[in-house]
């Protein structure tokens, strides 16, 4: 699974992340699941990393950095969007937010076939 970290205590080690397939949040919770640990994660950073899921919440595991700081703003974006159905404009259309564009799409190009419908 590819997604971007929306919230991270580096103290705790715990972060939430957006995933590309716009299921429920995935949560890493232990420092220990981070492959690198030279590396720190940010609020931004997309990561590539394996999921289980325990009572109900997908969890992180084997979480690898792809992009540094790539969605830093991400985070205010989703908060901008409205999650009342009673206030969308219709004539506007859906109210949708680009997981990943096109100058991400090397990142996936030696990941598995149903990951690659990213964008």
């Amino acid at each position: 699974m590819i997604g971007v970290i929306l919230w991270r205590d580096i103290d705790d080690g715990k972060a939430v992340i957006w995933c590309e397939d716009q299921g429920d949040l995935a949560y890493l919770d232990r420092i220990e699941d981070i492959l690198d640990p030279e590396i720190t994660l940010s609020v931004g950073d997309v990561v590539r990393f394996d999921m289980t899921i325990e009572r109900n919440m997908r969890l992180a595991l084997n979480v690898t950095r792809l992009l540094d700081n790539w969605g830093s703003t991400l985070g205010d974006a989703l908060r901008k969007v409205p999650n009342d159905p009673d206030t969308l404009d219709a004539s506007t259309g859906p109210q949708i937010l680009t997981f990943m564009g096109r100058e991400t799409e090397h990142l996936v190009q030696n990941v598995s076939p149903e990951i690659r419908r990213i964008g």
